[in-house]
């Protein structure tokens, strides 16, 4: 079967690195390069590969504890002018060797915009650069850091940078089906919570890990808003692919898919967390890194229990119910409230119709009178057939079961349990193909309840079963086609199957919307199109529902009407119909003509109603995509010979990685298990954030890399997913460690790391660039001034939408849905009441990445993305001026400058406050001179429409969305 998945499978004998489809899948060019380096090589250097693992585990620099970093001490000079801060002198210092020193720093318009973009990913807003530009006290700069950090934009922001790197997404990826993640959403908002409230960090990551075991919580106890959001954190472990809820049933492609979702989780673990290439060592001892393959598999018995591959549990499975004392029962009662109004409705709908609904000829009626025996008109054998239907066959007049018996002037069907088929047929046949186009034929009956007293074998009716066309229980006949089993779903479309039963039996698919409930006629009706092409549709109390089928004359051969009895579903029914068309009526045509246009603009006013009352539906409160332990009882977890789940070689045992791990390994006898859980992902979450340790000042390291590349665009080591031996080496090693140092010594506060670095003059200094610089250090590696960089690509519809006075105010919740469209695009349905959130609540599907985002560089996660690309292509060119979104953008652009700038007779007015909020600042005299000159020649162009003023400010804010000074960060 091809499936197509984002990435080769895992478990074949191969080496255990994967290369994406496209660069901007965020694995850096250095990881690509270590691969396929990794995988020439093969077994071949496995002996000086052990060597240089010692080597490295010794020696290199990552791998080190944390040692006293003290700034170099402040010696004035004209290249430490302004080098007051600790990141100052370190970054000095490399200048210094170079004959460089730090830019002036910016004006005050670039700095807010610099700090509101790199906090919140949006712009400033005009009041909030006034209050800034106007602030001449000292502490004017720290005080404007502190208004953004305390934004709630901030967690958006902030969070989208962590989600990326968890590998977060609202699907499971893997094959072309990319199955949602209904879900996720409430992991996406536990770290945008994280993020806001300055969780430290070190709590944030075990939480992720084994929010579960810390919490103490079973399934089925009350829950507190402290647990359900440690339930919330550890669908991180689950953020990677995963296609095991679509296997096609292959046993080695199933084993396959679960150990790829395993082998997912800890490749975002190794690469988010300890910023290392662990994938190398799956298939034998890593070549660069001091991993070998037992640290591989000993790492994967932290998290095998979680994806214990023989006690699997299917991606959309993986659901808890943990609500707030109140929620289920405040949601229950406004669910009925809902249910009574949308029942009202139909019930008014339903008495309508069957008031007028043109009748039929009646073919065949049974109310089911008390005094005549049922024999008489049903039998256990279809019409034409040689044997009866199932064994044992129905009992007629019967209360045993499988048994039909009228009572209290209704049938009740009793179904004796467990699997097999059998039918209630009427004895009459019936020609079930209308003899002209237009004529039809219905069948219909009364649901009265789906449970009853049942013998000590029965059930309920999980589906109301009935066959038209019945005649051939056996499949012995010469006659073709018929035995069309509707199996009427009490969840909503009814599923159609021809030829039923048997192994021949086909799905002709869905059939109707409305579900099987007690109190409401069911029926279908066939209508002739032409000789060959007969409608199938679904009847709901009188009325057509839902969606059709089209059958041939083939599938409709002359039978009987038959309920089915199969698998425990027992029912009660009454006033079974069967009717046609009877255009010999007087005025036949002309009525039904008149009542189908009435029933048109019925249902239309009944679907208009039935939407507001979904509208007003609320998902089920409580509901967790989470991660729990299979049990307290830790399986046994193998190495995998090559990688390859075929070929397990020795047991191995949870065991800390060796080159972090200070102490001696700790066995599995040491882990506290939990009622549920074996304990294992706590204590390896504790080992990680142990104070003082080789492991914890590692993730110090990783995570303060990562916060000076959210700053400055590139990281202090250019690879933020590899430390290691085979990463890049750091630019400023000492900064790097105080970093780390002052990241655990504030209690692993992010929001102290960033307040550092955005109080140094390092990161306010000015862009501008300067010929000594650009010779001594053309790449701006010793930081001699700002990078400019272009805006990744949320920021820029964001900020779009911002400017536009678009931006929704959502904070949480589902995901606002991107459908692809006919066109292949896929955008934002700006019908709906969200579409103008913040990107980060937009789905992220990993196949459908929004097109406007995706021409910006924004990921298709295959695993994480560690670090964006930064891409000029003529796409992002055509999407500023073509795109549907930009054009409709900059339309409502102009209407926010007519609302807030007015008119003014010459523009300039209008033209400042444009710049003001796309720029954020007033445009220079030559940017002033050619905008005036722009409107008035626009102006002209478009002087013969009635809409000329609104096209013109149009086009000048289209222009002005499409300028780097809008785009690039400077």
């Amino acid at each position: 079967m091809n499936r197509d998945r984002l990435t080769p499978p895992a478990g074949r004998p191969q080496s255990g690195e994967r290369q994406t489809r496209r660069a901007h899948l965020c694995l850096s060019a250095t990881f690509l390069g270590l691969v396929l380096l990794c995988s020439a090589l093969g077994p071949r250097i496995a002996v000086s590969a052990q060597v240089d693992r010692s080597a490295a585990a010794v020696s290199h620099w990552a791998f080190q504890p944390l040692r006293p970093q003290p700034p170099p001490s402040s010696t004035p000079s004209p290249l430490t002018v302004g080098a007051s801060s600790p990141i100052d002198r370190f970054v000095s210092q490399k200048l210094q060797g170079a004959s460089l020193a730090l830019n002036p720093s910016a004006n005050a318009h670039t700095l807010i915009r610099r700090v509101a973009f790199i906090l919140t990913g949006l712009p400033p807003s005009p009041a909030e650069i006034d209050t800034f530009v106007a602030d001449r006290l000292p502490g004017a700069f720290e005080r404007m850091v502190e208004r953004y950090l305390a934004s709630p934009r901030y967690g958006e922001r902030w969070g989208k940078h962590w989600l990326d790197v968890a590998g977060y997404a609202d699907s499971n990826g893997y094959f072309n089906a990319d199955t949602d993640r209904p879900y996720a959403y409430r992991y996406r908002d536990y770290v945008i919570r994280s993020f806001n409230q300055d969780l430290p960090f070190d709590q944030f990551v075990r939480e992720q890990i084994a929010g579960d075991e810390l919490s103490g919580w079973k399934p089925g106890h009350p829950a507190t808003a402290e647990i359900v959001r440690l339930l919330e954190a550890t669908h991180y472990l689950r953020n990677g692919q995963d296609g095991s809820g679509e296997s096609d049933g292959n046993p080695d492609e199933v084993r396959t898919d679960r150990y790829y979702a395993l082998e997912s989780a800890m490749q975002i673990m190794g690469s988010s967390l300890l910023g290392v290439t662990l994938q190398c060592a799956k298939c034998h001892d890593h070549k660069f890194e001091p991993i070998s393959q037992k640290d591989y598999y000993s790492f994967q018995a932290f998290l095998y229990p979680a994806f214990h591959i023989e006690k699997w549990t299917k991606p959309n499975d993986r659901v808890v119910q943990a609500a707030l004392p109140g929620q289920a029962e405040a949601w229950q009662a406004e669910e009925k409230r809902l249910d009574q109004q949308k029942e009202l409705l139909q019930a008014e709908f339903s008495a309508w119709s069957a008031a007028h609904r043109p009748r039929g000829e009646l073919v065949f009626q049974d109310s089911f009178d008390p005094g005549r025996p049922l024999r008489e008109r049903w039998s256990n054998t279809a019409p034409g057939d040689d044997i009866p239907s199932g064994s044992p066959a129905v009992q007629l007049d019967s209360s045993d079961s499988p048994g039909a018996e009228v009572r209290d002037g209704r049938l009740w069907i009793r179904e004796g349990g467990g699997s097999g088929d059998r039918w209630l047929s009427t004895k009459a046949a019936f020609d079930w193909r209308p003899a002209a186009d237009g004529q039809w034929i219905q069948a219909s009956f009364d649901l009265v309840s789906t449970s009853l007293a049942l013998d000590s074998q029965g059930g309920g009716a999980e589906r109301i079963g009935y066959v038209i066309a019945a005649h051939d229980f056996n499949d012995n006949s010469e006659v073709n086609g018929g035995n069309i089993l509707i199996d009427g779903n009490p969840g909503g479309a009814t599923a159609v199957h021809t030829d039923y039963p048997g192994s021949d039996a086909k799905s002709k698919g869905n059939l109707g919307a409305s579900g099987y409930k007690p109190g409401h006629n069911y029926g279908i009706r066939i209508t002739r199109k032409s000789t060959n092409e007969f409608l199938l549709e679904h009847l709901y109390d009188g009325a057509v529902d839902g969606e059709s089928l089209k059958l041939s004359a083939e599938d409709l051969p002359r039978g009987g009407f038959a309920f089915e009895y199969c698998c425990g579903r027992s029912f009660i029914v009454d006033n079974v119909a069967i009717e046609r068309s009877n255009e010999s009526l007087p005025g036949w045509a002309a009525t039904n003509a008149a009542f189908a246009k009435l029933l048109k603009e019925r249902k239309k006013t009944l679907e208009t109603a039935t939407k507001a009352i979904a509208a007003q539906r609320t998902p089920k409160p409580g509901m967790i995509a989470w991660m729990t332990d299979s049990g307290p009882e830790a399986p046994q977890v193998r190495l995998l010979e090559r990688g390859n789940h075929k070929t397990p070689g020795e047991p191995v045992e949870p065991v800390f990685f060796s080159m972090l791990a200070a102490k001696a390994p700790r066995g599995a006898g040491a882990f506290h298990k939990t009622a549920t859980t074996t304990g294992r992902r706590t204590a390896w979450a504790q080992w990680l954030t142990e104070p003082d340790s080789v492991q914890a000042a590692l993730l110090a390291r990783v995570t303060v890399n990562r916060i000076w590349q959210h700053c400055f665009e590139i990281g202090l080591v250019a690879t933020p997913e590899n430390l290691g031996v085979s990463g890049a080496k750091p630019s400023h090693p000492e900064l790097l460690d105080w970093l780390a140092r002052q990241f655990i010594e504030s209690g692993w506060s992010t929001k102290a790391v960033v307040r550092l670095i955005l109080h140094s003059a390092t990161f306010q200094q000015s862009s501008r660039p300067h010929d000594q610089g650009i010779a001594a250090d053309p790449a701006n590696q010793l930081l001699w001034r700002y990078p400019i960089h272009r805006l990744d690509a949320e920021s820029i519809r964001d900020a779009t939408l911002a400017v536009a006075g678009r931006l929704g105010p959502k904070a949480g919740g589902p995901y606002v849905p991107t459908p692809r469209e006919g066109s292949g695009e896929v955008l934002v349905d700006e019908s709906k009441p969200e579409a103008f959130s913040r990107s980060v609540f937009l789905q992220h599907r990993r196949t459908q990445v929004p097109t406007f985002l995706g021409n910006f560089d924004a990921p298709s996660v295959v695993f994480n993305c560690t670090r964006r690309a930064s891409t000029t292509m003529p796409l992002q060119s055509l999407s500023l001026l073509n795109s549907e979104f930009s054009v409709k953008r900059a339309e409502d652009f102009a209407e926010r400058l007519l609302r807030e700038a007015g008119t003014d007779s010459d523009a300039r007015q209008r033209i400042r406050q444009a710049f003001l909020l796309s720029a954020g600042r007033e445009p220079d005299a030559t940017e002033l001179a050619h905008a005036t000159q722009f409107i008035t020649e626009q102006r002209r162009v478009y002087s013969d429409r009635p809409d000329a003023e609104q096209r013109t400010w149009a086009d000048l804010c289209q222009s002005l969305l499409s300028l780097n000074s809008f785009l690039y960060l400077e």
